[in-house]
Protein backbone atom coordinates (compact mmCIF):
# COMPACT_ATOMS: atom_id res chain seq x y z
CA UNK A 1 0.00 0.00 0.00
CA UNK A 2 1.25 3.47 -0.92
CA UNK A 3 1.60 5.90 1.98
CA UNK A 4 3.08 9.34 2.61
CA UNK A 5 4.95 10.65 5.65
CA UNK A 6 7.77 12.90 6.81
CA UNK A 7 11.25 11.46 6.37
CA UNK A 8 13.34 10.34 9.34
CA UNK A 9 17.07 9.79 9.77
CA UNK A 10 16.81 6.08 8.95
CA UNK A 11 15.52 7.09 5.48
CA UNK A 12 18.84 8.73 4.54
CA UNK A 13 20.26 5.79 2.52
CA UNK A 14 17.05 5.57 0.45
CA UNK A 15 16.94 9.36 0.05
CA UNK A 16 20.52 9.29 -1.25
CA UNK A 17 19.58 6.61 -3.78
CA UNK A 18 16.47 8.48 -4.94
CA UNK A 19 18.40 11.73 -5.06
CA UNK A 20 21.02 10.05 -7.24
CA UNK A 21 18.30 9.00 -9.69
CA UNK A 22 17.10 12.57 -10.20
CA UNK A 23 20.67 13.88 -10.26
CA UNK A 24 21.57 11.36 -12.99
CA UNK A 25 18.83 12.81 -15.21
CA UNK A 26 20.22 16.30 -14.64
CA UNK A 27 23.83 15.16 -15.11
CA UNK A 28 22.94 13.57 -18.45
CA UNK A 29 21.48 16.88 -19.66
CA UNK A 30 24.11 19.20 -18.14
CA UNK A 31 27.26 17.31 -17.09
CA UNK A 32 29.12 20.62 -16.81
CA UNK A 33 26.73 21.62 -13.99
CA UNK A 34 25.61 18.44 -12.21
CA UNK A 35 27.98 15.97 -10.57
CA UNK A 36 28.40 12.44 -11.87
CA UNK A 37 27.38 9.51 -9.69
CA UNK A 38 29.34 9.22 -6.47
CA UNK A 39 29.56 7.08 -3.38
CA UNK A 40 26.15 5.91 -2.09
CA UNK A 41 26.36 8.18 0.97
CA UNK A 42 27.93 11.20 -0.80
CA UNK A 43 24.82 13.39 -0.42
CA UNK A 44 23.71 12.23 3.02
CA UNK A 45 24.66 15.52 4.68
CA UNK A 46 22.70 17.44 2.03
CA UNK A 47 19.47 15.49 2.65
CA UNK A 48 19.98 15.39 6.43
CA UNK A 49 19.95 19.21 6.49
CA UNK A 50 16.14 19.14 6.10
CA UNK A 51 15.52 16.65 8.92
CA UNK A 52 14.61 17.65 12.47
CA UNK A 53 13.78 21.26 11.60
CA UNK A 54 10.54 23.12 12.22
CA UNK A 55 10.93 25.10 8.98
CA UNK A 56 11.84 22.27 6.60
CA UNK A 57 10.56 18.83 5.63
CA UNK A 58 11.24 15.95 3.37
CA UNK A 59 8.00 14.18 2.51
CA UNK A 60 8.37 10.62 1.25
CA UNK A 61 6.16 8.19 -0.63
CA UNK A 62 6.52 4.62 0.60
CA UNK A 63 5.31 1.40 -1.00
CA UNK A 64 5.63 -1.88 0.90
CA UNK A 65 8.40 -0.48 3.09
CA UNK A 66 10.42 1.01 0.20
CA UNK A 67 10.74 4.72 -0.55
CA UNK A 68 9.56 5.44 -4.09
CA UNK A 69 9.63 9.23 -4.02
CA UNK A 70 10.34 12.37 -2.05
CA UNK A 71 10.11 16.15 -2.05
CA UNK A 72 12.12 18.64 0.00
CA UNK A 73 10.69 21.98 1.10
CA UNK A 74 12.12 24.79 3.23
CA UNK A 75 10.35 27.90 4.55
CA UNK A 76 11.98 31.20 3.60
CA UNK A 77 11.34 34.64 5.07
CA UNK A 78 12.24 37.12 2.38
CA UNK A 79 12.99 40.64 3.56
CA UNK A 80 14.87 42.59 0.91
CA UNK A 81 14.50 46.31 0.29
CA UNK A 82 13.63 45.77 -3.39
CA UNK A 83 11.06 43.02 -2.79
CA UNK A 84 7.82 42.68 -0.90
CA UNK A 85 8.41 40.91 2.42
CA UNK A 86 7.06 37.40 2.16
CA UNK A 87 7.15 34.00 3.82
CA UNK A 88 7.19 31.24 1.22
CA UNK A 89 8.24 27.66 0.71
CA UNK A 90 11.06 26.66 -1.61
CA UNK A 91 10.94 23.18 -3.07
CA UNK A 92 14.47 21.93 -3.56
CA UNK A 93 14.19 18.45 -5.04
CA UNK A 94 11.49 16.09 -6.20
CA UNK A 95 12.18 12.48 -7.14
CA UNK A 96 9.99 9.52 -8.01
CA UNK A 97 11.47 6.20 -9.09
CA UNK A 98 11.18 5.58 -12.80
CA UNK A 99 8.97 2.52 -12.27
CA UNK A 100 6.47 4.56 -10.23
CA UNK A 101 6.23 7.68 -12.41
CA UNK A 102 2.87 8.59 -13.91
CA UNK A 103 0.85 7.35 -10.92
CA UNK A 104 0.23 10.71 -9.21
CA UNK A 105 2.98 10.30 -6.62
CA UNK A 106 4.74 13.53 -7.58
CA UNK A 107 1.44 15.43 -7.39
CA UNK A 108 0.68 14.05 -3.94
CA UNK A 109 4.17 14.81 -2.68
CA UNK A 110 3.77 18.38 -3.92
CA UNK A 111 0.38 18.61 -2.19
CA UNK A 112 2.10 17.55 1.03
CA UNK A 113 4.67 20.34 0.53
CA UNK A 114 1.93 22.89 -0.23
CA UNK A 115 0.02 21.95 2.92
CA UNK A 116 3.17 22.21 5.05
CA UNK A 117 3.93 25.69 3.71
CA UNK A 118 0.33 26.86 4.25
CA UNK A 119 0.28 25.42 7.77
CA UNK A 120 3.35 27.49 8.67
CA UNK A 121 1.91 30.70 7.22
CA UNK A 122 3.64 30.65 3.85
CA UNK A 123 1.98 32.61 1.06
CA UNK A 124 3.30 30.62 -1.90
CA UNK A 125 5.60 27.83 -3.00
CA UNK A 126 8.50 28.45 -5.37
CA UNK A 127 10.81 26.09 -7.22
CA UNK A 128 13.30 25.91 -10.05
CA UNK A 129 12.82 23.53 -12.96
CA UNK A 130 15.42 22.99 -15.66
CA UNK A 131 14.20 23.67 -19.21
CA UNK A 132 15.12 20.17 -20.47
CA UNK A 133 12.92 18.51 -17.82
CA UNK A 134 9.64 18.63 -19.72
CA UNK A 135 7.88 16.03 -17.56
CA UNK A 136 8.57 18.02 -14.39
CA UNK A 137 7.53 21.25 -16.09
CA UNK A 138 4.21 19.67 -17.11
CA UNK A 139 3.63 18.48 -13.53
CA UNK A 140 4.26 21.92 -12.08
CA UNK A 141 2.03 23.60 -14.67
CA UNK A 142 -0.75 21.10 -13.87
CA UNK A 143 -0.37 22.11 -10.23
CA UNK A 144 -0.82 25.80 -11.11
CA UNK A 145 2.78 27.02 -11.13
CA UNK A 146 3.57 29.97 -13.41
CA UNK A 147 6.82 31.07 -15.00
CA UNK A 148 8.09 34.22 -13.31
CA UNK A 149 11.68 34.39 -14.46
CA UNK A 150 14.20 32.70 -16.68
CA UNK A 151 17.67 31.78 -15.46
CA UNK A 152 20.16 32.16 -18.31
CA UNK A 153 23.78 31.01 -18.52
CA UNK A 154 26.70 31.04 -20.94
CA UNK A 155 30.36 30.15 -20.88
CA UNK A 156 32.51 33.07 -19.82
CA UNK A 157 35.45 32.13 -22.07
CA UNK A 158 33.83 32.22 -25.49
CA UNK A 159 32.17 34.48 -28.02
CA UNK A 160 29.10 32.28 -28.06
Amino acid sequence: MLSYRSAVTSDLPALCALGEQVNAIHHAAHPQVFAAAGAPDRDEEHWAACLGRDDARIFVAELDGQLVGFVTVVLVNEAHSLLQPMRFGRVGSVSVTEAMRGRGIGKELMRQAHAFVAELGGHEVRLTVWAFNEAALRLYQELGYETRSLNLARRADGDR
